[in-house]
């Protein structure tokens, strides 16, 4: 079996290409000794002639075009390969899956996706919504790569989790409420109100209730959600106030929920959180500068909705 090197074959397709060998050694960067040289090792190391020398040009055999058929089949695929290389560089190729708690899907999540599709053509790009712990558990299974949940305690050893932000919850009335014009509101505010509370399965409901309880203020209790996004539609139905993270209420800010400033200062956090045992790769840590640029923005065109805490 003949021992051809990848420079001879090299040489052979630029010859193939351009007819002279000065034509070769400029498309190879080398001199035109070089590429003979090359040429001259390769046909004796085929044992076929591959070329008639009449004067300065060099006129392919039959049996040199039977083989560059097959030489140009094997450079597509090395370029294609080298394509897909420099894809995956620039992060154009690859698979991006995301999980995320219901109250940043509505609005935020999807349109950082959006952008991060438009400048990431051919990467395909999955989003799953769940519950915080079941995220966890997408994430600690190495089904995605990354997890959008809120700052509940996650003792499992698989997940790694960095802040993505720390923020004030704000107050929500309806449209016609009788608070709309304060600029701030009090506990003291909401004495005697229809409240919808969140779910008692999860920890801010007891911050909230804490709250009031501190300041000696009574609400109504009249029902509770687990889900942020049921709250403030509920409220803008007019079934009560509430008191929620400022991300999903932004979004039914757009549909003429009111937002306030709620004193006191009730934190909320929004944590990512990563598959312990798994590099993160370009495509999850340029999805994850996006979110946070994208935040960033939000807040800034939230009006002082959005508050973030040191």
């Amino acid at each position: 079996m003949a021992r051809l090197t990848y420079r001879q074959i090299e040489a052979f397709r630029a010859v193939m290409l351009n007819g002279t060998t000065s034509g070769a050694a400029e498309m190879m960067c080398i001199s035109q000794p070089a590429v003979s040289r090359l040429l001259s090792d390769f046909e004796t190391e085929l044992g076929v002639t591959m070329f008639e020398r009449y004067k300065k040009r060099l006129v392919a055999t039959p049996e040199a075009h039977v083989f560059y058929a097959e030489v140009e089949r094997s450079f597509v695929s090395l370029e294609r390969l080298a394509r897909a290389a420099d894809d995956l560089k620039e992060c154009h190729l690859g698979f991006l899956r995301i999980a995320c708690m219901p109250s940043v899907s509505i609005e935020f999540v999807p349109k950082v996706i959006h952008l991060f599709n438009n400048a990431h053509q051919g990467v395909s790009l999955s989003l799953q919504v769940r519950s915080t712990q079941q995220v966890a558990d997408l994430v600690a299974s190495q089904q995605y790569d990354v997890g959008i949940v809120s700052a509940i305690p996650v003792a499992d050893g698989a997940i790694e989790s960095e802040l993505l932000a720390k923020v004030r919850m704000v107050c929500i009335l309806p449209p016609n409420h009788a608070l709309v014009d304060k600029a701030v509101i009090y506990p003291e505010d909401l004495a005697g109100e229809s409240f919808i509370s969140l779910g008692l399965e999860q920890s801010i409901r007891s911050k909230i209730d804490s709250v009031f309880e501190s300041a000696n203020v009574h609400v109504k209790k009249t029902m509770d959600t687990q889900l942020v996004h049921s709250a403030c539609a509920m409220v803008l139905q007019g079934a009560g106030v509430s008191i929620v993270e400022p991300i999903a209420a932004l979004h039914y800010q757009k549909l003429g929920l009111v937002l306030k400033r709620f004193e006191r200062p009730i934190e909320y956090r929004y944590n990512l959180i990563y598959p312990a045992h798994k590099g993160r790769s370009s495509l999850t840590q340029n999805f994850v500068l996006l979110l946070r640029q994208e935040l960033i923005t939000l807040q800034k065109n939230s009006h002082g909705v959005l508050e973030f805490v040191p």
